[in-house]
């Protein structure tokens, strides 16, 4: 477990996470009504996580510094369990 995550390695992997996720709700083909049905909902179910994200950064970062390491905190698993599954490394 890294402890020594800051605010902008997750602003990083925020964008990591965005980037990560490969196909588009709107590049999907609905041609194919069950496949493009599956892969539209884990699509707009990574999008909601990554929203989820963004807003709690966006309120820690406007937040006091206790709050900001109690954020950190919470994402350090999070962060941990995405740079272990991803060739996406932090930098």
């Amino acid at each position: 477990m890294n402890t020594n995550y800051t605010m902008e390695d997750i602003g990083k992997f925020i964008n990591d996470y965005r980037d990560s996720q490969g196909v588009k709700p709107n590049d999907l083909m609905f041609g194919i009504p069950l496949a493009g049905k599956k892969i539209y909902e884990k699509t707009s179910l990574e999008d909601q996580k990554r929203t989820t994200f963004e807003n709690a950064y966006n309120k820690a970062l406007s937040g006091s510094i206790e709050e900001q390491e109690k954020f950190i905190s919470d994402m350090t698993p999070i962060l941990d369990d995405f740079y272990s599954k991803n060739s996406v490394r932090k930098k």
